[in-house]
Order: structure tokens, then sequence, then C-alpha cells
């Protein structure tokens, strides 16, 4: 009688049943061109296969099979980042996300994102990681398109102020998140100025932050009082975005009167860089995020010639285990210890803040300095 197995008078089931799935994987992971990949610490060794190798721009065969290979093989300035994130997850066992650039022999940059996970014995320590590849140059390009797009650096200004700005994405994130910043020109040199943070990444956050960066603009240009488009923008939020979190920080800034006038929905608040170096953060009440259907207070600051206002999002500012009060210092702080010049000034305090390390979350900082006519 066919499979009765144990005696081997039969075909062995779980064998045929193990072959089975060990093809249908194949199928998918040609299906989904992903590549993978097994590390195995003690001996030393590093299996690729042949996707994995050609999306490293390599012929089959030709990676080197150890973990400095690997390293090699990756682009100088992702190197530490991937190392010291496959360090955290061998520290603590599990899942892990890597996002990176290698350098082919033609000179061609490709964007590669890796999910593997730490392998363990019976004691649960770490022995190896496994996992799978796939190149995403293409949707990175897209992404950086949409970014520059949506989050443009060059606005058109009134003399007599120039504005800048920057932004850069979370470490190891593959989608792009929600932090948005807006400039609108205003008639009798004024500006309207703007930030916030829709909460999430990918698709999702995108949709938010255009729907509330372009409201915004729409709703400025209609009656610039801060406390109106607020509430305005609170109103579009609460029927298209209701079940986001999204946060606001918009104001006035009168050229001729020295002033910027603002209100606040849930957002950190600005700081003014001024001529002498000295700092103060405008860290007045803050009214709830857009959509809870509230009224909007509205505050006022000083900007004179030579005085910088700095706009940003929390990802600049927030630490874990650390209350954000001290991070919002630190970034005064680097304000204070930056150079005048608009450009230089957001790359002092980018630089200051996040350093060449990993961040956790999107940062968008925006910076406006009133210069003589």
């Amino acid at each position: 009688m066919e499979g009765r197995g144990a005696e081997g008078n039969g075909p062995d089931m779980t064998a045929i049943h193990l072959g089975v799935a060990e093809q249908r994987l194949a199928l998918a992971m040609d299906a989904a061109r992903l590549g993978c990949w097994t590390w195995d610490m003690a001996a030393g060794t590093t299996h690729w296969d042949e996707r994995l190798e050609a999306m490293h721009g390599m012929a089959p065969g030709e990676f080197g099979g150890t973990f400095d290979d690997w390293m090699e093989s990756l682009h100088p300035d992702d190197r530490d980042e991937c190392v010291r994130r496959v360090q955290e997850a061998l520290a603590e066992p599990g899942p892990y996300r890597l996002l990176h650039r290698t350098v082919w022999p033609d000179g061609s940059v490709h964007t590669i994102e890796c999910r593997g996970t730490v392998l363990v014995d019976a004691e649960d320590r770490p022995i190896g990681t496994t996992g799978v590849a796939i190149d995403v140059t293409r949707r990175e390009n897209l992404v950086q398109t949409l970014q520059e797009t949506l989050l443009p650096t060059e606005f058109p200004l009134h003399r007599g102020v120039r504005v800048v700005a920057r932004y850069r994405a979370a470490t190891g994130h593959t989608e792009i998140g929600g932090d948005w910043y807006a400039v609108v020109r205003l008639p009798e040199r004024r500006l309207g100025l703007a930030i916030g943070d829709a909460a999430g990444h990918g698709l999702a956050a995108i949709a938010d932050m255009a729907a509330a960066r372009f409201s915004l603009r729409a709703l400025a240009l209609t009656d610039p009082r801060p406390e109106v488009v607020l509430e305005n923008l609170d109103r579009v939020v609460q029927v298209f975005e209701g079940d986001t979190i999204i946060t606001a920080l918009y104001g006035v800034l009168d050229l001729d009167a020295r002033t910027w006038t603002y209100a606040s929905a849930g957002h950190v608040p600005a700081i003014v860089r001024h001529v002498d170096g000295s700092t103060t953060v405008l860290d007045t009440p803050t009214d709830p995020p857009l959509g809870i259907g509230r009224q909007f207070r509205t505050h006022r600051a000083t900007v004179d010639v030579g005085s910088a206002l700095l706009l940003y999002t929390d990802g600049l500012v927030e630490r874990r285990g650390e209350p954000i009060s001290i991070g919002i210092e630190r970034a005064a702080a680097a304000a204070r210890s930056a150079p005048a010049d608009p450009d230089l000034l957001c790359d002092t305090v980018m630089s200051t803040m996040l350093g060449p390390g990993a961040h956790d979350d999107d940062v968008a900082l925006l910076a406006a300095t009133l210069q003589p006519d």
C-alpha cells in the first residue's frame, strides 16, 4: 500500500510536500525578483543566490562569501548605518530592515531594500541571519521626484526676506513621511509660512500631507489670518482626513511691521534667532491638532532685520526617553552657534541635531531670514 512510509515501501509524503513547497517558494521569489542570503556566524560564511548577486552588479558566483565581502558591496556612506542595524538586531534577536545603496562596476548607483531576521539556537543565542532583498532603485527615484514636487526648495518671495528649506527622511524608512511646509506670497509685503506633520509613512501619509499643504495655501490666499486659516483647515481635515493626526504651525510674516503673527495646531514651537545670535523659543500655548474642531488662538513675535525664524517638525527634536523640551533647547543652542547665513544656519542645525547616524523620524526645517531691502 502506497504511503505507509516508515519502512520505505512507499513514497515519503513529507519529502514530497517539502519539495513542492520549495518549488512554490522559488517561483514566488522569482516572480517577485527577490534575492536571498544566509549568514552563518560560526562558519564565517555568507551565501547569496544569483539574484542577489545580480542586484549588486555581480556575475553568478562572484560574491566572495564573507561578512567583509557584504560590507564591501555597500555604498561607503551606508556601511556604518547598515552594520549598526545588524548589530542591534543581533543584540535583541528578531526581524530587521535595511535600505542601502550599492555601486555597480559601471558606476551606476542602485538602491536595495533588505528584510532579514536573526537565526538563534536552542538557547536563543544568535547564530546568523537570513532574509530577502529587492532592488528598489526605480521606486526611490519616484519618491525623490515626488518629494521635490511637493516640497520645493525655491520660493517666490518679497524683497527683504530669504527662505531656505531642508528635508531629511528617516533612516531606514523606504517610504516618504508626512512632514510638509508651505510658503505663500501675500499682498502688502507679507509672507505666509507654515509647517506641519501628517502621521505615518507611505501613500496614505503622502496624500494627507499633500491635502493639508495645498489646502492651507488656498485658504491663506483667501483670508491669511492665522486663526482663520487653521480653523478652515481644521474643517477640511474633519471632512476628508478624519482618521489622521495632523499638526500644523502657520503664521504671517510682516516685513514692514517686522512681526510674525501665528497660530499652532499641536505643533512644536518656532525659534527666533536674533541678530545678536541669541534665541527665543516661541513656546506660547498651543491648541489641539487639526480635525478636533476647536478654535485657534493667535500670538505675535518680533522678528528684526538680520533675525531668522525657524520652523521645524518634531523629528528634529524628539528623542526616545527624553522630554521634548530638552530637544527644543538643544535646537535653540544649535541655532545660537550657527552662522547667520540662512543656508549655513539650516545646515548647522540639521547636522548638529541629527549628526551622521540614524534618526527614526522624518525632519523638515524652514528658515526665514529678514534682510535689508
